[in-house]
Parts: structure tokens; sequence; C-alpha cells
């Protein structure tokens, strides 16, 4: 019996990474798959070749291959021999690797913009002439989050789109959103349930591409003051818990109360963006916050605890949102921008280095500390099951839907936070 030798793609081959950001984790597979081994062997890559190896079944392969060719990245070829019968069917790369990987966030940007429309009820119109100047208003001073950013900058994915990207901070997602709305910023990144409260109230604003699957909001405390160990959400029944005012994390903290059976027996404080002093003071005896405050107090040799939001109810983290103007006239210059977003994000993973080094050019934060936090962000809230079918920044309607509704029950969809 004839012995055949198939090479075999390793679990943790880097290109995977890069391609499943613009793309999902199968079909990365599949087209890493094809890129090395045209470098290592001259015969076709059959159907046989792939599912040994890449260990993927037959059906995630077809469709993968599906969408490869859709995008145009893969080829097939049909491949005639002696035995009788319909032709083998073979795949192969249109490019080398470094241009494969730039068309593949090429793609992935328009397919973001085409989500959005769809998801939100718009529809795509005739580009009129871009540019390449983008404004970037983020949600917060320069920190660990924004290293996609950072490392689309130091990697110069934005300049490979032909993008000249402004980035500036504000404190808070209301004060981004308010960048976009009157036309100072063309991008903004903002909480999910804060944009949904400003579409409610009728603001013309579109979200394009959530940065992180699930919110990072926390709600924490430390032992001395707490008096126990904060496991579950009932040990909350009448606690002082402080929020920040106008703010995501105190949206979500009441949204987070509003499920429960007690939330009349919780008195919110408000701590006026000085939520650790007032937990350490013991003023209040929970605050919410970014899920990296609590490390702070860690690095104080404090014991914390705290409940993530997002472990109690599914909620998109920050949110990439754009004025329905912006989507309209310049959606190329949109798509450009997600598409070298894309190998931001992708980079920041592979080595957040080279972001935090320039977010700490910026900030009092020390690098090894972003570098930590971001790749924690990441582990924690940047995947999902929508990610890991499509790639980063995709989003699903569903996901609007029960937040709207939940907001909604709380009562907190139209009056202030």
């Amino acid at each position: 019996m004839r012995s055949q030798r198939f090479w075999v793609l390793e679990g943790d081959e880097p290109l995977v990474e890069r391609l499943a950001a613009g793309l999902g984790r199968s079909p990365a597979r599949v087209l890493a798959y094809l890129l090395l081994r045209a470098e290592r062997e001259d015969d076709p890559t059959t159907s046989v070749h792939l599912q040994v190896g890449t260990r993927l079944n037959r059906t995630t392969i077809s469709d993968a291959t599906t969408r490869l060719e859709e995008t145009g990245l893969i080829g097939r070829d049909s491949l005639r021999d002696s035995e009788p019968g319909r032709p083998q069917t073979a795949w192969h790369p249109h490019a080398d690797h470094e241009t494969t990987i730039e068309r593949t966030y090429d793609r992935h940007g328009v397919a973001l913009v085409d989500r959005a429309l769809e998801i939100h009820d718009h529809e795509r119109t005739v580009r009129s002439a871009d540019d390449s100047s983008l404004a970037l208003a983020l949600n917060w001073r320069p920190n660990a989050l924004h290293a996609p950013f950072y490392a689309a900058l130091a990697s110069d994915w934005y300049e490979t789109f032909g993008l000249d990207v402004r980035i500036e901070h504000h404190e808070g997602s209301r004060r981004a959103l308010r960048q976009v709305g009157d036309g100072s910023a063309d991008v903004a990144v903002a909480g999910a349930a804060t944009v949904l409260r400003a579409r409610e109230a009728g603001e013309p604003i579109v979200p394009v591409a959530p940065c992180y699957q699930r919110a990072t909001t926390v709600l924490y405390t430390v032992r001395s003051v707490f008096g126990e160990p904060l496991r579950s959400v009932a040990q909350l029944e009448g606690r002082r818990i402080g929020m920040p005012p106008n703010s995501e994390t105190k949206l979500l903290g009441r949204l987070f109360l509003s499920q429960t059976a007690f939330s009349d027996d919780v008195r919110v404080l408000d701590t006026d963006g000085e939520e650790r002093t007032a937990l350490v003071d013991g003023a209040a005896d929970v605050v919410t916050g970014s899920f990296a405050d609590p490390l702070e107090l860690e690095r104080r040799d404090m014991t914390v605890d705290a409940l993530h939001v997002t472990d109690h109810f599914p909620i998109y983290g920050p949110t990439l949102v754009v004025h329905e103007r912006t989507l309209a006239e310049r959606a190329g210059t949109l798509e450009r921008f997600l598409a070298a977003t894309t190998g931001g994000w992708a980079d920041a993973r592979s080595d957040p280095g080279p972001a935090a080094e320039r977010i700490a050019a910026v900030s009092d934060e020390d690098e090894a500390r972003i570098e930590r936090t971001f790749e924690r962000a990441a582990s924690a809230f940047g995947g999902s099951e929508a990610v890991r079918e499509r790639g980063w920044g995709w989003q699903r309607r569903e996901m609007w839907d029960r937040l709207r509704t939940a907001l909604e029950q709380g009562r907190l969809l139209r009056e202030p936070a």
C-alpha cells in the first residue's frame, strides 16, 4: 500500500492570527495553509490536502473556500488526470503573504461597513470623492484599550491605506460622541449603551464596529472595606455603590442593578470621578469602573474582588461610531480606516509593545503595564463567536436589540443616567 505525506499547519501559526483578524478563524486557517503550502510544495492543494493539513472538516473547508473565492483572495483549479470521472478541484492563493494580508483587511473594511448598513437599516449610497484625513475621537485619556489605534499608527497601517489619522482624547463617551455630532471628528469611540441612548434621542449616529465584544465595566471593592469576599450579586443588597456621573460605567452599573430584585435597596453615590478614593476612604462599599481600575489597588497590596457586568448580561464594549453623513458621503474613507484598524488590532495582539510605547509617550502609564493590560483586555473582552466566525469588529443585530430591551425595561433608555 502506497503512503502519502501531507504537510500539516501548526496550531499556533502567526499567519493564521494575522489573517483571522479580517476573516475569522476557519477561513484564516485555510488561507494560511494555501499560502504556506505554496512555498513548500509544487503540487496543487486539493480538498484532501486541506482536510489533513488544516484539521478542519469538509463542510468547514467548503464554506471557507467559497468565502475566500468570493472575496478574490484565492482561485480555483480543475485538475484533469487519466482517471475517469469528475475533475478534482484545487485552490491557490492569488498573491504573496503581505499582499494577501493587506487585501484581507481591505475586504474586511468593506464588509464591516456593509454590515453596519444592514444592521442599522441604512442603504449604501453613491460614494463621493474620499479624502485622506480622518479625525478619531477617543473616549478617554490614552490607555491600553486604545492599543489597536496606536498599533495601526506604529505599523503604518493608516499610511498603507492612504490615511492621515489624527487621534484626539476626550473625557467620556458622551463627549466623544459630541465631536462626531458637531463634525469635529469623523469617528468616535463610545460605550455601546451610551450609543443606543443617543440614537434613541434622535442623534444621527451609526455604530460601525465594536472594538471589544464585551463591555469592560466591573463593580469592585476591597476586602478591608466590604468585610467579606464579593462573590455574588446578592451581596450588593443594602450596600452603597459609588458611580461616576454621566458615564458609561454608571449607565451599565445601573443596568446591572436593574436586573436584580433589590435595586431599590441599593444606595447609588455620585463619586465625581474619584471612585477608588471613595472606596478606599470607606465612603462607598462598592464602585463601578473599567476592569483595569481594580488593578491599581492590587498594586497597592489590597485584596480586590470584582463582578464583571458582562458575566451577567452580554453587552458590547467600546464601539466605533460615525455620523450618518460620514457613512453616506465618506464610505470609502471609513472602509480604509476600518481596514487599517483591523491591522492595528492584529499587530497589537501579536506584539503590543510598539503601541504601548506610543501610549506611554502621551500618558503617565508604564509601557510594560500597558502591554499587560491590553493583553488581558483582548483576551477577556475581545473575542466572541462573531469574531471567531467573521473577524474583528463584527456586530450582530440581536446584541443591540437585547441591550435596547434591557435599557428600556430598566427605564434607562431615555432618562438621564
